[in-house]
């Protein structure tokens, strides 16, 4: 795309580097109790580090369960966990994006530095990692397990195939324990991968998705996840879209609603919201208009991106009501379009030099 051309390469490089050092001084700052910011499920980490120390016993995951196996293990602070979440932040997530994209410096050395840049910016990201929040290490987790599926899928031999495939149902299995739609998800799209997509097929493909959704809500089988979210209604606040999922005949506008307020961030309640919507949606946007686009040249990967991109917001989409929550929830949604986006970039610059 032309507007990536725009933006010399020493400019993103020195953006990249000044963003890495007032991350690191707003880090150390919120660390050393300077100021605080204040998350919603703020509670979150105070759980976990309570479980971690023997002070809780009921385990809602197996995030404070890890905690608390190396606190007996005399490995556990609080204080160098969260320096790790945002190292891993900070590193780890910008190179995987970077690998799942199939970049590399020399040959696409602006693309590389825009998805590092992208990574950066995104402050959902960044706010999860002052304390022991979960959010940084399950999309950790969640890129590692795409790399291995990546590989898994691009693999000619049969042996490596199934190995890798294997490996990929143990991570899979790994997510169902962090957070269980987000591996369910992840699990799904490991055997949905061949379903092809060309903008033909898209239009049949949304129009049977969503009978599919209305008939499948129709005979009760979505009312674990609609009751769940009557729940966020109950306890009020305004941050809540407030939709009524409990009128069948209603479920897909509903849906759809939730998808605009929520995926797309268009149900603005205050000014972080509108700071949120420009720079984290905003791009995912352009992105996702992209790649369905040239939705002709997904292969074995990327439509594995795209199914779990549709499998795992239907569930929260349906599930959840809370604008703050929708936040964390969202960031593999996009995520999964930020690869999926470059990684046809690259396809189509490698197209175009054959040619």
């Amino acid at each position: 795309m032309k507007v990536f051309k725009i933006l010399p390469s020493a400019f993103l490089v020195f953006t990249i580097v000044l963003l890495v050092f007032i991350k690191s001084l707003f880090f150390i700052a919120i660390q050393n109790d300077f100021f605080s910011i204040g998350l919603g499920g703020g509670n979150d980490a105070e759980y976990y580090n309570d479980y971690a120390l023997g002070y809780a016993d009921s385990a809602v995951n197996i995030w404070p369960v890890m905690l608390r196996y190396l606190n007996d293990r005399g490995l556990y602070s609080r204080i160098i966990t969260s320096y790790l979440l945002f190292f891993i932040s900070l590193f780890f997530i910008p190179g995987l994006v970077n690998k799942l994209a199939d970049l590399n410096f020399k040959e696409d050395q602006k693309n590389y530095l825009y998805i590092i840049l992208l990574c950066l910016i995104y402050p959902t990201i960044f706010f999860y990692t002052f304390d022991v929040y979960r959010d940084v290490f399950m999309v950790f987790s969640f890129l590692v397990g795409c790399l291995v599926v990546k590989r898994c899928l691009n693999s000619s031999n049969y042996v490596n195939f199934l190995l890798l495939f294997i490996f990929s149902l143990i991570i899979g299995f790994f997510l169902l324990g962090l957070r269980p739609y987000l591996g369910y998800a992840f699990l799904l799209a490991l055997f949905l991968w061949k379903i092809r997509f060309t903008k033909r097929r898209l239009v049949f493909l949304a129009v049977l998705y969503f009978s599919a959704l209305f008939f499948v809500n129709y005979l009760g089988y979505l009312d674990f996840l609609t009751d769940y979210r009557s729940g966020f209604e109950e306890v009020g606040g305004a941050s809540t879209l407030g939709l009524d999922f409990s009128n069948p005949i209603m479920f897909i506008p509903n849906f759809i609603l939730s998808a605009l307020g929520q995926l797309f961030g268009l149900y603005v309640t205050n000014p972080l919201a509108i700071i949120l919507f420009l720079v984290e949606t905003v791009p995912f946007f352009f992105m996702l208009v992209y790649v369905v686009k040239n939705i002709r040249l997904a292969d074995n990967f990327v439509r594995f991106l795209i199914i779990f991109f549709v499998v795992y917001g239907s569930v929260w989409l349906i599930g959840n009501d809370n604008l703050g929550t929708a936040v964390r929830l969202r960031i593999y949604n996009y995520l999964a379009i930020y690869i999926s986006f470059f990684y046809i970039l690259r396809i189509k610059r490698l197209s175009s030099k054959r040619l």
